[in-house]
């Protein structure tokens, strides 16, 4: 099998050699801009940054050599297709491209020499992981997939769970991908400006346009695909300025001349076109055309600003980055590599640490103390005994301990690993921060009125790290503050914020209800087909926010607006712009202690508010405790209802018969609404009437009175 599926990537590698040059890139960040315009307004304010004027150059050096730590992952069906010795060929070509030391620059006719960028950009293989352990820099992943789109600029290789590998952090590294792509496009690159999520930020590479030997074929095979992508990736555009042809868009630098479309194969001499109609006419030999490798041959200083702005403005933390750094190992260097639990809100007293213990040195490790506090309190030490290999790391649960209320902060560190000392003590010790409140009673009421945000016992669940719950200087009711996510500004679909409200005591309680103020606004007109709206939805979590449990309560567009009318500013409410929303918890918490759970899901529309969180409960009627079910109003006008203490999963249907034995009204199946279900009688005539409820193995009936 394996035989055969590279005999199958080599085929698809000889068919697609003599294709033409094509980048996702544009077509990528053209989808992003049509799923979200408002994006378009972010992107222009970057460009804005990117066109910076820097210092004007002379004989000195401008701008400082910089290094850039890459990891390479190499996602195929079979990835030893592409060796070591072929990622490092690619690597060695960047390095020579990007300082204009390539030996085909000479190439640059007369009228460009001049202005040749050297962007003093280097690369390197990343020497360490994230987690500072040593690396080569590469990573291999075996998919089962024959191919990838360019979609989001080829998301789903960069999420294990499409068929990929997720990079490593982007704030440190630069992450390129190498796998095929569909639809013979060789690259695709996300843009600075933080436009797509963070996790999908860098670089993605067709494995046969990737390098200069292996597994790269001909006519893209000198590194060229990558030193194109990448300049997308510090804020290049294509030459041309990808106008279809009509002259009046251009790339943003004002040294390339403009160009109408892009150039194939491997011209030579003076070429000119409808743009530039007159000699030198246009920079087709620029890496940010679509000519063969062998014909790509510079940036200009223009296109060299630009990626040193997008450097200094969008990508700074790459300057800070530790990664090309080795790892000096020692051989007695134990240490702690997380602490996993326990974190965040806790909703129990009783505490066990589980933290991953990890072998940082070159001898085993057969032994080690390792020693926590609580907030700098007494130390308790765990003795630990094993065989841990140079960089493996286990996890071990530590001894419990009783929280009180309240914030706190557990670090735990190693001592006396195999019998002596530490050789690097400072990779020792790991801490996190936690918190624990007893359950609160009901009634329970939040107004966020205090100074914290979250209020004390609230907690927020923020996968994406972006924007969030926040506090906002408005509230209902008069109010001067609330409870608000920016869905405005949040430029993205489908992200998912959690506010999560304290334990409460549900045990005592017969019914349990959730009420709160809302207030919300819509920048798309209601009713717009296909539009992806923000949602609301109302939840309870009976484990500490492990499982959610949906309530029903579910509000996007014209459900969930409170201004009537569309904007597309910074929506704040006014006192008329709010209402009250009530949820009925009883089916859910069935007696138990839970959390009540807001989750926004943003579709950059508006902003939503919420305030004035009441959590109540009622007590049931003393006779439906009793019996279990309560026929009620009795007698009644118009409707009635049937209450049950505990919803009977077994009841199939209801009937009700007037005093001569006739039929007047069926339900089947029972529609329930929490524990209930209503009875419409609103057409029968006044008497005595008889409701018969049909059971899996019995049948009971009532008596009941309809009376004006």
């Amino acid at each position: 099998m394996r035989n055969f599926t590279l005999l199958a990537l080599l085929l698809f590698s000889f068919a697609g050699a003599s294709a033409q040059r094509k980048c996702g890139t544009e077509t990528a960040l053209a989808q992003k801009l049509k799923d979200q315009p408002k994006l378009v307004a972010k992107m222009q304010a970057v460009e804005t940054t990117l066109r910076k004027i820097r210092p004007p150059r002379n004989l000195q050096r401008v701008n400082p050599r910089v290094t850039i730590p890459v990891v390479v992952h190499i996602v195929l069906p079979d990835p030893s297709v592409v060796t070591d010795q072929q990622i490092l060929s690619q690597i060695a070509s960047l390095n020579l491209d990007y300082i204009a030391q390539n030996p085909d620059i000479v190439n640059v006719p007369a009228a460009w020499q001049a202005i040749i960028g050297n962007s003093e950009l280097q690369f390197c293989l990343a020497a360490r992981t994230p987690d500072g352990d040593p690396s080569g820099g590469i990573t291999r992943t075996v998919t089962q997939r024959s191919g990838f789109s360019i979609n989001g600029a080829a998301a789903d290789v960069k999420y294990t769970s499409t068929g990929g590998t997720p990079g490593w952090d982007n704030t440190r590294f630069l992450n390129i991908w190498v796998c095929v792509l569909d639809d013979n496009f060789l690259g695709v690159a996300t843009p600075p400006g933080n436009v797509f999520p963070a996790e999908e930020d860098g670089v993605v590479v067709n494995y046969r346009a990737f390098g200069t030997n292996g597994s790269a074929r001909a006519p893209f095979n000198l590194g060229r695909t990558l030193t194109h992508e990448i300049g997308h990736y510090f804020g290049l555009r294509h030459i041309w300025g990808d106008d279809n042809g009509n002259c009046s868009g251009d790339d943003g630098v004002g040294d390339t001349p403009l160009q109408g479309s892009e150039t194939y194969g491997c011209p030579a001499g003076v070429q000119t076109d409808m743009c530039s109609p007159i000699a030198p006419g246009y920079m087709y030999m620029n890496y940010m055309d679509y000519v063969n490798d062998a014909c790509m041959i510079l940036f200009s200083t223009g296109q060299t600003d630009r990626m040193r702005n997008a450097l200094d403005a969008q990508r700074a933390s790459l300057l800070n980055s530790d990664g090309c750094i080795p790892v000096n190992l020692r051989n007695v260097d134990a240490g702690i590599a997380e602490v996993q639990q326990p974190t965040g809100y806790r909703c129990e007293a009783g505490q066990t640490p589980l933290v991953l213990l990890k072998n940082r040195g070159f001898d085993a490790l057969t032994s080690a103390t390792i020693r926590y506090t609580v907030n700098d309190g007494p130390p308790v030490d765990y003795n630990w005994t094993g065989n841990l290999a140079t960089l493996q790391q286990t996890p071990v649960t530590l001894p419990i301990f009783q929280a009180g209320q309240g914030t706190f902060t557990l670090k735990a560190w190693t001592l006396n690993p195999n019998g002596g000392a530490d050789e690097q003590p400072e990779n020792d010790t790991a801490s996190v921060s936690f918190n624990y409140r007893s359950p609160s009673v009901m009634p329970f009421t939040e107004t966020f009125e205090g100074a914290a945000f979250p209020p004390d016992a609230f907690s927020i669940r923020n996968p994406d790290r972006s924007f969030t719950w926040e506090r906002a200087s408005v509230g209902s009711r008069g109010s001067s503050r609330s409870a608000f996510i920016r869905n405005l500004g949040y430029a993205t679909n489908n992200e998912v914020d959690d506010l999560i409200g304290p334990v409460v005591d549900g045990s005592v309680a017969d019914s349990v209800f959730v009420s709160f103020d809302l207030a919300a606004a819509v920048a798309t007109l209601p009713g717009t087909p296909g539009n992806a709206w923000d949602t609301l939805e109302v939840m309870v979590t009976l484990d500490c926010g492990q499982t959610f449990i949906p309530t029903g309560y579910k509000k996007w567009g014209a459900t969930l607006m409170t201004r009537r009318t569309p904007t597309d500013v910074e929506f704040v409410p006014t006192a008329s712009e709010w209402r009250t929303d009530t949820v009925d918890l009883t089916p859910f918490v069935k007696k138990q202690p839970f959390r009540v759970v807001f989750r926004n899901t943003t579709n950059y529309e508006n902003n939503v508010y919420i305030d004035q969180v009441n959590i109540f409960k009622k007590d049931a009627n003393p006779d439906l405790v009793s019996r279990g079910i309560l026929i009620w109003p009795n007698a009644f006008r118009r409707q009635f209802y049937i209450e049950f203490s505990s919803w009977p999963e077994d009841l199939k249907a209801i009937a009700v018969y007037d005093a001569a034995g006739r039929q007047v009204y069926r339900q089947q199946p029972v529609i329930r609404s929490g524990n209930r279900t209503t009875i419409d009688l609103v057409n029968a005539s006044n008497g005595v009437y008889f409701v018969t409820l049909f059971y899996s193995q019995q049948v009971r009936t009532y008596k009941i009175v309809k009376a004006k």
